[in-house]
């Protein structure tokens, strides 16, 4: 006896079928839903952005860049930084050989003390002058006291003489000796001129004395100045850059042995096109961000405007005067400064690319 059995396969409705294909319409139309209203969204956030801002990406980061020079020449002795080396600001990079200083030094603090001694030695004249002219002084006052008695008493024997009260030699004594006191007077009246002559030579000589230990003190300092300059410092605190020395390398004097950038003071110069900075002022708000960090964006404000297109400051500016005129849009750089606080995960390092936006609608 045989028996049949039904054959068993799967099968869609047309009714499930139809169903699905809804349900992936509904969220197809969904999602397309979504996006559009995403894309408006930031559409219209762009437009707006668009119309109150100025944009460029013709900008870049700039900073403080110091060179470090030497200013005497001569053989470096120690390099005490590498590249890339934070440095603080009077902190010494380079010493150059300081012997023949020393030496230079040395002389002038010898030539300062014989110049001193010189100097004591016209003092001590001036003194001695001052003490001889005031013996000259007093010799005068004893002489003409004396002058004036001899006198007196010659005037007083010419009467007695004439009642022959005394005789022919003791007025001639009398005169004798009114005579020498005269010329003891007189003696003594060349000695104090003289005395104070002397006075005034010596003063000069005093002050010739302190014109050169100023000029031997005024060698002396300049010599150690000189002696200072064999250590070359850092001129502002940031990163050694561009070094390019070794020891017993022979600088000249202004030679750039290395530059300094700073680490606290970036600012964007960001190159517009004229007909964009029409409505653009000092103090409008800014931001820009760095291709370096992407997504990151920084705050600032325009802090000031060129008076000059960036081509009038070329080598070889242009001169549409001279014929074959093309007119090209030019462009005006803007300074932006930083109004964030220093990033020390994001430094702003010169020569970074940024694109720049400028709020002008404000």
């Amino acid at each position: 006896m045989s028996s049949t059995h039904p054959t068993s396969h799967t099968s869609h409705s047309p009714v499930a079928t139809k169903a699905s294909s809804g349900n992936r319409k509904a969220v197809a139309g969904i999602i397309a839903a979504i996006v559009v209203l995403v894309g408006g969204y930031y559409g219209i956030h762009h437009l707006q952005f668009t119309l109150s801002h100025e944009q460029t990406d013709d900008a870049q980061i700039e900073n403080d860049i110091s060179p470090v020079l030497p200013r005497i020449s001569g053989y470096v002795t120690e390099v005490l930084v590498k590249d890339n080396q934070p440095v603080e600001a009077g902190q010494t990079l380079v010493e150059i050989d300081a012997r023949e200083p020393n030496l230079k030094v040395e002389a002038a603090t010898e030539a300062v003390g014989a110049a001193r001694a010189a100097l004591a030695t016209a003092n001590a004249s001036l003194m001695n002058a001052k003490a001889v002219a005031a013996v000259a002084k007093a010799n005068i006052a004893t002489a003409s006291v004396t002058e004036q008695k001899t006198a007196s008493d010659f005037a007083r024997d010419q009467n007695l003489a004439a009642t022959h009260a005394i005789t022919e030699r003791q007025l001639s004594d009398s005169k004798a000796n009114s005579e020498l006191a005269k010329a003891s007077f007189e003696a003594a009246s060349r000695q104090a001129e003289a005395a104070f002559t002397q006075i005034a030579v010596v003063s000069s000589q005093v002050k010739q004395a302190l014109a050169v230990v100023r000029q031997r003190e005024s060698d002396l300092n300049y010599a150690q100045l000189e002696l200072s300059y064999t250590k070359i410092t850092a001129p502002i605190a940031g990163v050694v850059s561009h070094k390019a020395l070794e020891p017993g390398q022979y600088v000249q004097s202004g030679q750039t042995l290395m530059s300094v950038a700073s680490r606290n003071n970036a600012w964007v110069i960001a190159n517009f096109k004229e007909t964009q900075v029409a409505h653009m002022r000092a103090g409008q708000d800014a931001e820009f961000v760095v291709d370096g960090y992407s997504g990151k964006i920084f705050h600032g404000k325009v802090d000031s405007i060129s008076g000059a297109t960036g081509a009038r400051f070329a080598l070889l500016p242009p001169d549409n005067a001279s014929g074959n005129f093309v007119k090209v849009t030019q462009r005006v750089p803007v300074k932006i400064i930083m109004t964030d606080a220093i990033d020390p995960d994001h430094p702003l390092r010169a020569g970074m690319s940024v694109d720049a936006a400028v709020l002008v609608n404000q």
